[in-house]
């Protein structure tokens, strides 16, 4: 039997996909009332999934004066990939035994064929399967609590590299190639290009991040 979410988890998914797609920009403000009347619920399981928000940092509650969406700092560029290139690279170089060729073959003809067009539907659906991709990188450790913990950084992420990827060319001549070089490095289970390609893609989508910050 299908679990039914409470309001306030309801509120909570709600308001953060929004945070997390940009649908809701970093430095905006976020009127309550407004979020009570699109949900159509009563002001508790809102200001308790606000709250919720809050202490995960995507935004910050000023008492009596507003909400404001958390700003994305070169800090949490930083830390951030910092992360991303620990684990990515730990998990995929010692965990690759564990990956399908079949299912990474799969990724890399999505890659292949997906079309990535700024400000569009399509632009949602590259970020989506750039974000799958890269969980399954990390779900393939089998670890419940390094997927856990990587999951809320992906969150974090998400926001970053919506942000920063906002031109058809970045995609087409740096994400694509290099997804398919890691792709290619985990079917060959070539330990030396897995770590070299992970962390070129890392790198250069932390410096795509920081120079349009």
């Amino acid at each position: 039997m299908k679990k039914t979410l409470s309001l306030t988890e309801q509120a909570y998914k709600s308001i953060k996909e929004k945070i997390i797609k940009c649908q809701i920009l970093p430095g905006s403000d976020i009127s309550e009332s407004e979020i009570c009347e699109e949900l159509g619920m009563s002001r508790t399981p809102v200001r308790e999934a606000l709250l919720r928000l809050q202490q995960e940092n995507f935004i910050t509650i000023f008492p009596r004066k507003g909400i404001i969406v958390s700003p994305i700092t070169v800090k949490d560029i930083h830390e951030v990939y910092q992360i991303r290139e620990m684990v990515e690279v730990y998990t995929a170089t010692n965990s690759c035994k564990n990956m399908s060729i079949d299912c990474l073959m799969e990724f890399k003809e999505k890659f292949s064929k997906i079309k990535f067009i700024p400000n569009t539907p399509d632009a949602m659906k590259y970020f989506d399967l750039d974000i799958q991709f890269h969980k399954y990188i990390v779900q393939s450790s089998k670890n419940d609590y390094l997927i856990e913990f990587m999951s809320k950084i992906y969150d974090l992420d998400s926001r970053i590299r919506i942000m920063s990827t906002l031109e058809i060319g970045d995609i087409e001549t740096r994400s694509k190639p290099e997804h398919f070089a890691i792709i290619d490095s985990l079917i060959d289970r070539d330990i030396k290009k897995i770590e070299k390609s992970i962390l070129e893609h890392l790198r250069t989508s932390r410096e795509a991040a920081l120079k349009r910050i």
